[in-house]
């Protein structure tokens, strides 16, 4: 939604990822300020049965004041280009006053350290009718009579009842949605999966580079897997670490260990090689980024290897990853 001030540039931008190859969408009624689904449902009209959707249930965007809704894509102009380039200055002032104190390198905490703590209730309950409000919701707001993979947005394990699941099986015959599942953290994921086994979970988690279970939920849930937030440590301060493994994976692969974008390049192989069988999911505003990820896409098969080579000295210099 931060494509540009315009929904025509924000629907060039799908069309050009469509054209790229990319054939998933990934959406929620919390995204864009409630205006996401609205328009991925003006894309898809036209193209619904060449691509695949996901939306979720669960988390709801705060209420605005109407007068205040059309300022929304001017704030977000304004963060893009004012205020996160002043925190980037920021963060590159304190990364050099870093770097003149000399100090061990660290490896930065698994995603699962983030098992967080459970809130008392869910956002929205848990109970069928509201399952089937706002599944109608999504339904109409990307126009469409189905949809593919139906997460439940922060889900807990706590959250879950009888009436709630047989509902989901109940959308599923209606043929309103194809398949559903669960778009949590690793820590809520692991709790639900084990909670309730036998359910044809479809699982959506962050995949951080430092996640060493990936496999668990490859196993454990049902295909596809998706994975997301890999490619978020690119953007952090500190990961000074990074540089040099990255650095040591290009070596490996006979590319330029100098090119602009190496961490980045890397933790998508690195994603893609962790999740091969399933959908790794990346976020963009930026076209020539798009571009260079899909192109990755079709060179990741030939990167499997030196990734693994790279993730076992890695392993064996900072045991803590395993963790």
């Amino acid at each position: 939604m931060g494509a540009a001030l315009t929904t025509t540039g924000r629907l060039r931008l799908l069309e050009m990822a469509l054209d790229q190859g990319i054939n998933h969408f990934d959406t929620a009624p919390l995204y864009g300020q409630g205006q996401a689904e609205s328009l991925l449902g003006t894309f898809c009209r036209c193209r619904r049965d060449t691509l695949t959707i996901t939306t979720k249930y669960g988390l709801l965007p705060r209420q605005q004041p109407s007068l205040v809704r059309p300022l929304i894509p001017i704030a977000r102009v304004i963060n893009r280009r004012l205020l996160i380039p002043l925190r980037q200055r920021s963060a590159s002032r304190a990364r050099k006053a870093r770097a003149q104190t000399p100090s061990p390198v660290t490896v930065p905490k698994s995603s699962d350290s983030a098992a967080a703590e459970r809130p008392a209730t869910p956002a929205i309950p848990y109970t069928p009718a509201m399952l089937r409000s706002h599944l109608e919701g999504s339904l109409r707001d990307l126009a469409t009579d189905y949809i593919d993979y139906y997460l439940l947005h922060e889900c807990h394990a706590d959250y879950l009842n009888a009436p709630f699941i047989d509902c989901l099986e109940d959308l599923v015959r209606e043929g309103k949605i194809r398949h559903y599942g669960i778009g949590s953290g690793r820590w809520q994921s692991r709790r639900i999966l084990e909670s309730h086994p036998a359910m044809p979970w479809v699982v959506q988690i962050p995949d951080a580079w430092t996640d060493n279970d990936t496999e668990w939920f490859v196993q454990r849930g049902k295909p596809p897997l998706f994975t997301h937030s890999s490619l978020r440590l690119s953007q952090e301060p500190g990961v000074t670490s990074l540089q040099s493994i990255s650095k040591r994976w290009a070596t490996l692969t006979d590319q330029d260990p100098s090119l602009p974008g190496l961490v980045s390049d890397f933790l998508l192989s690195l994603a893609l090689t962790k999740n091969a069988s399933g959908c790794v999911i990346f976020s963009s505003r930026n076209a020539d980024h798009i571009r260079k990820n899909t192109q990755l896409l079709e060179r990741a098969p030939d990167f499997q290897q030196a990734v693994k080579q790279v993730l076992l000295e890695v392993t064996d210099t900072h045991p803590s990853i395993r963790s």
